[in-house]
């Protein structure tokens, strides 16, 4: 069966060397990315804004822009929520040793998920912690094989009588467990909400904006009355025209944000919210 290339990992999962008392860099993160299947393309929206002015924007000031109206979405809107599975244990499937028939007989969803890891997300065995990414704000639940897990205080964690039982506590970045994960097979699930990551690399037509489609208004809108009001892109008309639109788009989105809920699939989260 024939694949393209985007259905193969861009970093296939590397074996590791483990080293007694520093950090181990998680190698299987799940998050979804291939689950977003009409993403919010920057080249797009960059060529919608330009469209409204009579000189071409720079796209340095335009991905500065969009930036601004993602913090203002995770200030004021509210925070995406996900379920991501986290393996900090020997469980790992590196591309290199599945077979062909193996590779074609995965969905393009599960392919994708193959081999892609964040650095944001370390192990220390010897505390038995583990570290958070920094787009995690707020830790809502915590799953070993789809077993939910008590959130107790850092002292009963640690407590020696406590060894064997199913608790973990969050104290800042990092997330406490009564015994080590890293020599385990059980598959740890964290029920997060997340920010929107900023705009980074946009060079080339493939650079995607971390936003669903429903709020490709009110970043087009954002963009533009924040650009109209610098001097040399001034415009009063389209300010104004896009500034009502930016505020009505903004208490829609506020009130509709309320009333979602997460929907979930049995491997990870679906939809960005």
């Amino acid at each position: 069966m024939a694949q393209t290339t985007t259905q193969f990992p861009e970093k296939p999962t590397q074996e590791q060397t483990v080293v007694v008392g520093e950090p181990i860099h998680i190698n299987r993160i799940e998050e979804g990315s291939a689950t977003q299947l009409f993403p919010l393309l920057f080249y797009d929206v960059y060529q919608d804004i330009a469209l409204e002015l009579p000189e071409q924007p720079n796209i340095s000031i335009v991905k500065a822009e969009v930036n601004k109206v993602i913090r203002r979405v995770n200030d004021e809107i509210g925070l995406w929520r996900q379920l991501i599975t986290v393996s900090p244990s020997t469980f790992s499937t590196p591309i290199e040793s599945m077979s062909t028939t193996i590779i074609q007989s995965e969905t393009n969803d599960e392919i994708e998920d193959y081999g892609r890891f964040n650095h944001g997300w370390d192990y220390f065995d010897t505390d038995n912690r583990l570290r958070l990414d920094d787009t995690v704000v707020e830790v809502d639940e915590v799953y070993l094989d789809d077993e939910e897990w008590e959130q107790v205080t850092y002292a009963k964690v640690k407590d020696s009588n406590n060894s064997t039982e199913k608790y973990w506590a969050q104290v800042g970045r990092f997330i406490y467990f009564p015994k080590d994960l890293s020599t385990s097979s059980e598959i740890l699930r964290l029920r997060c909400k997340k920010s929107y990551s900023f705009l980074d690399n946009v060079v080339g037509k493939s650079a995607i904006i971390d936003l669903p489609e429903s709020y490709r208004q009110l970043l087009i809108s954002g963009v533009l009355y924040n650009l109209t009001a610098r001097p040399k892109y001034k415009d009063p008309d389209v300010f104004k025209v896009n500034k009502e639109i930016f505020d009505m788009e903004l208490f829609s989105l506020q009130r509709q944000y309320a009333n979602l809920e997460a929907t979930y699939m049995s491997r990870d989260v679906t939809y960005k919210y």
